[in-house]
């Protein structure tokens, strides 16, 4: 397994747990809301907690963001604390470009005096301007950019001059000019140089390694791109991201790669996430990928269907086929035994002519030429005998022949047995169901993984070394098949109804939530 095939993995799972996370992040923001409610609150301490709440929501729902930006400005002007003023306002910039007011961004960065700024405000402004004008060219794509792409270079080279060379600042912003420049080799030693610093479910790390399959990608390196795209997406999921760009672009990659039914997936979370988000870029920047991504999936999923429908027609006409088999063998015994009949009755005529014979030779013994006529006789009718049985002992040699030769060859030995006793019938049972246990599981190679999940962990089922399903896997392998009918299942199992009422019901009351949904989510296994 390689590097991306592991981490398309973790994203995965991460996306299955992302649930945990989104409720963590719920549970903080609401304690921070509920010290809001608090009476007699200082403004210093309310500005405080609406700065905590525009951190939380800047890259997880756009409309709240804003929502509270605009308090903390409020708040800030309330205070009358000159920082705190210049600190929202900057704020409020980067939250209205990533709502898509861009003008309004601009202009509120406009309106401030950069002289009047700190240190840390000035690459605030600078990173908000910058910001901006990338965003502003996002939503803009097919359309004449040059102006803004000038505009964001010469904001780009004034953040740059006042950044610490060495800081995580410095080699994101430095490192996006080099690479824009072309100086690829550059921009790789300062973006490697900030990547050991950070921990893999930060922001930070999300944009760092996001820049760095941006940079393979101007190098042509598709592999090391889809690496990195899968770090920066893994990274935005665990620390509960939203705005979640690189999952999107890998899901395009995984379409052109071939991998249908994962990106589907990925595209369609980033559609949920860009719709919770709330942002009109995201919507857009989503909303142009997926019909294609989509579009391929569904036809991939009829081709699928097709080839299962395909499989099922060729397994009943080797059915029928067998049968069609089992009548010609009892037919060809049927004439065996009739020629077998045939001979002993032969013989038993010929026994009563031999007894014929020697009365006739007894009776014409007196006379040479009648003896001669008699052995003249005689030695034609064992001729005659002779040449009869040996007609008759080569069409039963044939007819074995021709019976072991279809034997040996596989095509009767194992219908006789079959015949002959119920052992055979379920040899071929079982063949049967691991031809079918062999392809559901080629089709579904994770059902078995995927359908534990819906368990308690105490009552999760082995994966088989085998490559074979039990009974009662069987039974939810058919419903995920979209057979549910007792009657259809008892026919192709040889179970009884009740057999088949009893492991549904036994397997439902292992499943964490045993209710009526939980059939239908077994039907959704593999989506």
């Amino acid at each position: 397994m390689t590097q991306l095939d592991s981490l398309l993995v973790e994203i995965d799972e991460a996306i299955n747990s992302q649930a945990k996370i989104i409720k963590q992040k719920e549970d903080f923001i609401r304690k921070i809301k509920a010290q809001l409610g608090y009476t007699n609150l200082p403004q210093e301490t309310r500005y405080i907690l609406y700065k905590q709440l525009t951190d939380e929501y800047i890259t997880y729902q756009a409309d709240s963001s804003l929502k509270y930006a605009r308090l903390r400005t409020e708040a800030a002007a309330t205070t009358g604390n000159e920082e705190w003023i210049t600190d929202s306002r900057i704020h409020m910039a980067l939250v209205q470009a990533k709502s898509g007011f861009f003008q309004a961004a601009i202009d509120t960065l406009k309106k401030m005096d950069i002289s009047e700024l700190n240190e840390n405000q000035r690459m605030d402004y600078y990173i908000a301007y910058s910001d901006t004008y990338v965003y502003w060219m996002e939503f803009s794509e097919g359309m004449d950019i040059s102006d803004l792409v000038v505009r964001r270079s010469q904001v780009q080279d004034s953040l740059i001059n006042i950044l610490q060379p060495g800081s995580y600042e410095y080699a994101v912003h430095k490192g996006t000019k080099n690479i824009e420049a072309g100086n690829y080799e550059e921009a790789k030693n300062l973006l490697l140089s900030a990547y050991p610093k950070l921990t893999h479910d930060t922001r930070q790390y999300a944009v760092l390694t996001s820049l760095l399959a941006y940079l393979f990608e101007q190098q042509g390196n598709v592999q090391e791109r889809k690496v990195y795209l899968a770090l920066s997406a893994l990274a935005d999921i665990e620390s509960g991201i939203m705005e979640n760009t690189s999952l999107r672009t890998l899901a395009l990659l995984l379409y052109k790669d071939g991998d249908l039914q994962r990106a589907n997936s990925y595209i369609k979370k980033c559609l949920d996430d860009a719709n919770f988000f709330n942002a009109r870029l995201r919507n857009l920047q989503t909303s142009r990928i997926l019909p294609i991504i989509d579009k391929a999936y569904q036809e991939y999923k009829v081709a699928q269907e097709k080839k299962l429908s395909n499989l099922l027609h060729i397994i009943s006409m080797l059915l029928v086929l067998l049968v069609l088999v089992v009548v010609f063998v009892i037919r060809q015994m049927f004439k065996l035994s009739k020629a077998q009949k045939s001979i002993l009755l032969i013989n038993n005529q010929l026994s009563e002519l031999n007894v014929n014979l020697k009365q006739a030779n007894i009776q014409q013994i007196e006379t040479n030429k009648s003896l001669a006529d008699a052995n003249y006789i005689k030695e034609q009718f064992i001729s005659n005998f002779l040449e009869i049985c040996t007609e008759y002992i080569d069409k039963l040699e044939k007819l074995k022949s021709s019976i072991r030769m279809k034997i040996k060859a596989g095509q009767v030995h194992d219908v006789l047995r079959m015949t002959d006793s119920p052992s055979d019938t379920a040899e071929e049972l079982k063949e049967l169901y691991e031809n079918f246990d062999r392809a559901f599981l080629n089709i579904y190679p994770n059902f078995i993984e995927e359908f534990n999940k819906l368990l308690k962990n105490d009552k999760r089922y082995k994966e088989p070394e085998d490559g074979s399903l039990n009974q009662e896997l069987r039974i939810f392998a058919l419903i995920r098949l979209g057979i549910t009918d007792n009657n259809q299942m008892a026919t192709f199992l040889h179970y009884t109804l009740r057999t088949i009422y009893n492991y549904r019901s036994k397997v439902k009351s292992k499943a964490t939530h045993p209710d009526d949904n939980f059939e239908e989510q077994v039907k959704q296994l593999c989506s």
